[in-house]
Order: structure tokens, then sequence, then C-alpha cells
């Protein structure tokens, strides 16, 4: 029976265009292409989804038409979104992904969206006792709406162990001490950037604030996304550097998201340390060799290809 996954919130809509960057005021551009598609943790469940994982969705959609749109896609990839929340009148969060694939780089503007609070209800926590994983972007703490629910997985994650990943994001800048703290107290894996460092190891930075966070907390893995130098992986007793694989690369957005769907995915399947951050760098290498993510998260094959080209000996049941 494949392990299952229950991500908590974070399903966004994203307007992907293709735009020369950096924008100027008052300069018109026709964008070379224009789509809808389904990003933040929407990328992590289709990744994991390709992968072979079982997923489920806590969180909540627009009564609107982004909303149908992302409830479209993840039943159209076997996703449980029974216990998804639709509040009346309510919008679902949105962003504008401006991409430009000459130059490598990305902007995006996004909207939080609003409507009434979600709560914690007992359909999330049936979901959640189902679950192999929990998978908690750091998005998902700053939207307001979803703080109920937020608080209510992680009281129940208090009691519980081995279960969740947390994704520290860019926009950790803007959580509290205290919301730190309660992430890094029931967090057992950890997945951030060198940049984002800081926002959990108390402003400090580098390799060995990694190191001291594994050292606070006992049974933390720590993994480090470093893109094109691949990634790193440490715990007490671990300090590991995986490979990355050589890609040209036409957009990076979602790829750190779908990095995480393929590691939770090797974790859960007991993939040792070095195998789990290798394919993860694979599903990000061969991301990153698509514009956008959601429903172009790359399949299970497309992994296994990049591992193939590279000798690493590891095969997936694709």
């Amino acid at each position: 029976m494949p392990k299952r996954l229950v991500t908590v919130g974070d399903l966004v809509a994203d307007l992907v265009l293709e735009a020369r960057l950096p924008l100027q005021a008052q300069e018109h551009q026709t964008a070379k292409s224009l789509r809808f598609e389904a990003g933040g943790a929407c990328t992590t469940i289709l990744a994991a989804r390709n992968m072979g994982l079982d997923v489920a969705a806590l969180g909540a959609v627009g009564a609107d038409f982004q909303g149908r749109m992302l409830l479209d896609i993840l039943d159209a990839a076997a996703v449980d979104t029974t216990a998804l929340l639709i509040p009346p009148e309510s919008t679902t969060t949105t962003v504008l992904a401006l991409t430009d694939a000459e130059q490598g780089e990305h902007v995006f503007i996004g909207h939080y969206g609003v409507g009434a609070d979600i709560e914690f209800t007992s359909a999330a926590e049936a979901r959640l006792r189902s679950a192999d994983a929990v998978f908690i972007p750091g998005y998902t703490l700053v939207e307001a709406r979803l703080a109920p629910l937020v608080a209510g997985a992680f009281d129940w994650l208090a009691e519980r162990e081995g279960r969740l990943y947390f994704d520290v994001g860019p926009f950790s800048r803007q959580l509290s001490r205290a919301q730190v703290n309660q992430a890094l107290a029931v967090c057992d894996t950890l997945l951030l950037t060198e940049d984002e460092i800081p926002f959990v190891a108390d402003g400090t930075d580098g390799i060995n604030a990694c190191r001291r966070l594994c050292a606070r907390h006992r049974s933390l893995t720590v993994v480090l996304k470093l893109a094109d130098a691949g990634c790193r992986i440490l715990s007490r007793s671990l300090d590991l550097a995986c490979p990355a694989f050589a890609v040209d690369a036409v957009d990076t957005v979602g790829a750190g998201d779908a990095f995480a769907g393929a590691y939770i995915w090797a974790d859960q399947n007991g993939y040792s340390p070095l195998e789990c951050g290798t394919i993860a760098n694979a599903m990000g290498a061969a991301s990153v060799r698509k514009v956008g993510a959601g429903g172009n998260a790359p399949s299970c094959a497309e992994v296994q290809s990049l591992l193939d080209r590279d000798e690493t000996g590891i095969r997936l049941p694709c």
C-alpha cells in the first residue's frame, strides 16, 4: 500500500506569464505564453503523486474560478480533497508569476485569499491520523485565515513523532519567534535554502547554524537546498553532500516544491539519506527544464531518466 502524505495549506493558483525581466514602468510587452497552473504546495502534492505517494490536502480554496481550477487539477491527480474547506464568498490565494527563460529569473506578485477562518475539523484530524507523513510549508503559517487549522495541526503533531516535514520558505521572515519555535518543536525534517537559515536559526546563517539547530533538536534532520550545487543533509550524526544534476534551466518556479515531494516520497520509502537527496535533486533538475510547476511537475520516468544519465544506480518503481 502506498505511503500517505497529508499537506496543510498553501494551495495557490498561479497565473504564469513569460516576460522580459526586469519590468520597467511604462514599458509594455506581450507575453510569450500564458498559463493557469496549480502552485505552492500543489506542486509538492503533484510531484509526490507522480512519485507514487497517496496524498490528502488540508486547507482551503476559494469559491471562485481559481478554486474550481485547483480542485479540478487535484481531483484529476486522484488527490484526496474531501477535507478541504470552501467558505462561501471566499477567494483563492493567487500569484502572478512572471518568468524570463532567457535569464532564468522570475518575479512573484501574490495576494492571499480572503474568507472565513479555516478551523481544525474532525475531518482534518481524521486525515492526519491516516498520515505516514505531514508537510507544512512556511507560507501556510503567514496566511491569517489558516491560523486555527495550523494551531490544531501543531497540537496534534506535538503528541506524535516522526511525521512532520516543514519547508521554511522566504515568507518565514514574517513569523514571530514563538511561531518558529512552535514549528521546530514538532518538526522532524526541515527543508530550507541558504537564504532562509536565519529565519529559523536566531538570525545566524551558514552551515554551522544548521549544525546548531540539529544539536538543539535531537531528532531533527536538516535538508539544505543548494540549487545547482545539489543539497546537503545534516543531523546530529550526519553531514552529507548530495550531487546535483547539470541541466539547461528554463524556469526555476516550483523546483523547490517539487524537490520536497520527491524527498518525502524517497524518505518514506526507505531510501538512504544519500539516495533521498539524489532523487530529490533529480526531481528539482527535471523541474527547471520546464516553464511553471504544478501540472508540469516531472514524472517518475523523467526523474529516472536523470538518475540513469548520471549513472547513480538508483532504480525507481516507475
